[in-house]
């Protein structure tokens, strides 16, 4: 939250309070909120290690962090949040990569923290189209609270905020209740974007095969619509859409507890059939077993 300023000329001083000559009193702001979660390997990459970490200023500013080791060295995966591509990933040549996301970036390293991942599906796809990591970050917001977008007077300018409060406290402080459940990205109309009009992807509306459509819209109108705002310039190509999932075959590898037993049927990528030494069957499922003599 904010630190936000009432005039406040005849209250008395309070511990942690500072009064101003001006007359005026800050309201102590929350302290920073974090939300971590661990990132858990595929079978294409067992040896991946990786984890995600959401750190709230305010309940409109902070950064998100995907951290990734162990991965393939100099290269570039996509980041994927609850389907829609949001960034990429570049590993070093040790296998080490982060992708640093923030509402308001304050470097080319950092891209556009355009979305809320509490409670979302957080994947890491290689350029094949393989998942190497992948988690669901914990949702722990308030169910009770709305995103409420509040006018306020700061240094003699007008802003609008959005803060996490429940309806009754919205109404209460003069706020108006937002369209979007979450102060990220801010769906208050008149707040200061990332830039005029951003590039916005919206899924499972109507969209074409990717499943994520782009859209140009405001940051409010975007967070209206229940969409992510993301770094990019235009829809053409689209920047929300990820590396489509490899596709799988049907695949005789090798018992993995005992090679002594014969084969075992699964499905996996072409790649991944590969790497365990398997062969590709010409069935189109593993029932029945078409690994058996």
């Amino acid at each position: 939250m904010r630190t936000r300023w009432k005039n406040a000329p005849s209250r008395p001083l309070v511990a942690g309070v500072a009064i101003l000559a001006l007359g005026l009193v800050a309201v102590p702001a929350r302290a920073s909120h974090r939300v971590k979660q661990t990132l858990s390997a595929t079978d294409t990459d067992q040896d991946a290690r990786g984890r995600a970490q959401l750190v709230l200023q305010t309940d409109e500013d902070g950064k998100f962090d995907v951290i990734a080791k162990k991965l393939d060295p100099d290269h570039t995966f996509d980041v994927i949040v609850n389907g829609v591509k949001v960034g990429t990933l570049t590993t070093t040549g040790g296998g080490s990569g982060r992708a640093r996301f923030r509402t308001s970036p304050r470097s080319n390293d950092d891209q556009l923290l355009g979305f809320d991942p509490r409670g979302a599906t957080v994947v890491v796809r290689n350029a094949t189209g393989e998942d190497v990591l992948t988690g669901t970050v914990p949702d722990d917001t308030d169910p009770n609270e709305v995103a409420c977008c509040l006018t306020g007077d700061h240094g003699g300018e007008t802003e609008v905020e959005c803060e996490d409060r429940t309806a009754d406290e919205c109404a209460a402080e003069g706020g108006t209740v937002a369209a979007s459940a979450s102060c990220i990205p801010n769906p208050c109309p008149g707040a200061p974007p990332p830039a005029e009009e951003v590039i916005c992807c919206i899924p499972d509306q109507g969209a074409d095969d990717t499943g994520v459509e782009c859209e140009d819209r405001t940051s409010d109108e975007c967070a209206a619509q229940g969409g992510m705002v993301v770094t990019a310039t235009s829809c053409d190509p689209n920047p929300c859409a990820p590396t489509a999932p490899a596709p799988e075959i049907v695949c005789c590898v090798p018992h993995q507890g005992n090679p002594e037993e014969g084969l075992e049927c699964e499905t996996l990528t072409a790649q991944r059939c590969t790497d365990r030494g398997g062969t590709q069957s010409t069935a189109t499922s593993c029932n029945p077993d078409p690994c058996q003599p």
